[in-house]
């Protein structure tokens, strides 16, 4: 959300970050030019930011020209008091399987009217999409838009070495099987390596090295490991976590069936000696990396981000 809304800005579109919680709070673990929403001070005070209850008290926000995207987590919680306050809105869902997540106090029922009320679903892949129509049939499809991410410069191919790359933090138990037995079969020189509490300038110089990637996602909406990995060059083995199946083929992506661990350690060993055998340097192989980067490059990022903007102008009236 931070990228998104630093890349309207950049083109024209006002966009702010808001943290109901700490207004006055920025990530800091990744570098971003994204600008915060702070509300005036005199109309907050820090005992009323601690009790957590409404984010929307009088005079924050402008009915008719501010327009507010929340993220599935908070839907029931913040579209309610969104719709109470007249105040139109989005749902930017960015994880088909966290949807009925967060509710916390709430019920079903606030979240279904947070979801009937908004007037944009924003899904982050197909497989969310989906999941959305699945949890709410009775919604139409006209009022869920595709986003795309982009993977941004901090992810390319570097000088490679025999290195098997992964991130155990999904699946750490599929992750430590799979390592215990792949270990018996590795060559001379090959070694896996795990990434675990790195920064993204750090997890993209691993993976710039690195030529295998094994995917350990879970039940995720995009799944952009995978896909940082394969713009950084490698042959990528695992599980798709539903949301990459768009673009998980072959020959960069080798689709395992989740909790297949033997066909997982085969399938590594094969891409084992792909690399020695150079297909990564293949016609075939930099085509599909070209027609990956394609889709999901910042220019079709930014295509839908202007498209939802014109929605968003269009709802605002």
């Amino acid at each position: 959300m931070y990228r998104q809304s630093e890349m309207l800005y950049a083109n024209n579109v006002e966009s702010y970050i808001f943290h109901p919680r700490k207004p006055n709070f920025s990530c800091t673990w990744f570098s971003h030019n994204a600008k915060p929403f702070i509300p005036r001070k005199s109309r907050f005070s820090s005992t009323w930011f601690s009790r957590v209850s409404k984010f929307l008290e009088p005079g924050i926000f402008d009915a008719k020209n501010d327009f507010l995207v929340i993220p599935e987590i908070w839907a029931a919680r913040y579209g309610n008091q969104c719709i109470d306050a007249g105040l139109r809105y989005a749902i930017y869902v960015q994880g088909g399987y966290l949807i009925h997540t967060g509710i916390g106090s709430l019920s079903e029922r606030d979240l279904r009217r947070a979801y009937d009320h908004a007037d944009i679903l924003m899904s982050i892949s197909e497989d969310t999409s989906t999941m959305i129509s699945l949890a709410f049939p009775s919604i139409s499809h006209q009022k869920i838009i595709r986003l795309f991410p982009n993977v941004g410069e901090t992810f390319g191919a570097g000088v490679k070495q025999k290195i098997i790359s992964f991130i155990p933090r999904k699946l750490p138990k599929h992750a430590e099987q799979v390592c215990f037995y792949l270990k018996q079969y590795l060559p001379e020189g090959w070694e896996l390596v795990p990434i675990i509490n790195r920064t993204e300038k750090d997890v993209g110089s691993i993976l710039a090295k690195s030529s295998i990637f094994m995917s350990f996602s879970d039940l995720e909406g995009f799944s952009l490991p995978p896909l940082e990995a394969a713009i950084s060059g490698n042959i990528v083995v695992g599980y798709t976590g539903q949301g990459a199946k768009e673009y998980f083929y072959k020959p960069v992506f080798r689709d395992i069936p989740n909790g297949d661990l033997k066909g997982f350690v085969e399938s590594v060993r094969t891409a084992i000696r792909d690399v020695e055998a150079g297909i990564p340097q293949t016609i075939e192989f930099k085509k599909q990396l070209e027609d990956v980067k394609r889709t999901y490059s910042a220019e079709n990022e930014l295509f839908h981000l202007l498209k939802f903007s014109s929605l968003v102008n269009q709802t605002l009236g």
